[in-house]
């Protein structure tokens, strides 16, 4: 298993926050020829080419970069109660979370706490005029009427990032409510303990929310 201390990953990480941040792009590396044979056969299990790409550089994450990054030769798995996969083990205090959009995926860790991340190509076909009435509020769908593409994806990957960093998902009504953030790139809510963070990235062509709780 090769480890890949050769690839180019980028540094997305805010300065000063409690958490690593980093991304690579999908074109950067023949990842499925780094990945432990079982990583290879899920990753192989993708029949579209850009799917099974990010699927290998996923697995390398998972199987390399946080063995690598947590001192361990390999890490342990269990599920949450919503079905998310949580680290056990050795990597039992540490929270861990992967995004990808377009050809780039992107990996969250922290110490002590539960993290998501979501990473959003503004140029992803969606009819976000039918997804912001199931999932914004009236006040959200103002502004993102306002702001356009780019303040959808901003807001949905803020809402993204937490749900993933709650454990759960989309479905049951798990909407959340006002974590827009306007316009700082940093929010706290003292009740819940959850901070948001987001930006642009990539030339201003993705939205990037990253939460903790």
């Amino acid at each position: 298993m090769d480890r890949g201390t050769d690839i180019p990953l980028q540094d997305w990480a805010w300065p000063g926050e409690p958490f690593r941040l980093v991304a690579a792009d999908v074109a950067a590396a023949d990842w499925a020829a780094r990945l432990p044979l079982e990583a290879q056969e899920r990753a192989a299990r993708f029949t579209d080419p850009a799917a099974r790409a990010r699927a290998a550089a996923s697995e390398w994450f998972k199987a390399c970069w946080l063995p690598q990054e947590l001192g361990l030769d390999r890490v342990e798995w269990k599920t949450g109660t919503h079905g998310k996969p949580r680290l056990a083990g050795g990597g039992g205090g540490w929270g861990f979370n992967l995004s990808h959009a377009g050809g780039y995926v992107v990996a969250a860790l922290a110490q002590g706490v539960a993290i998501g991340v979501d990473l959003e190509s503004l140029a992803r076909k969606a009819d976000v005029e039918a997804l912001g009435a199931r999932v914004f509020s009236a006040s959200e769908r103002e502004w993102v009427r306002a702001g356009g593409r780019a303040a959808f994806f901003t807001l949905w990957s803020q809402k993204e990032a937490l749900l993933k960093a709650l454990g759960c998902g989309w479905a049951n009504g798990n909407v959340v409510r006002g974590t827009r953030l306007e316009p700082a790139a940093f929010q706290e809510e003292p009740a819940t303990r959850v901070r948001v963070w987001s930006r642009r990235v990539l030339d201003g062509a993705y939205a990037l929310a990253v939460a903790v709780f």
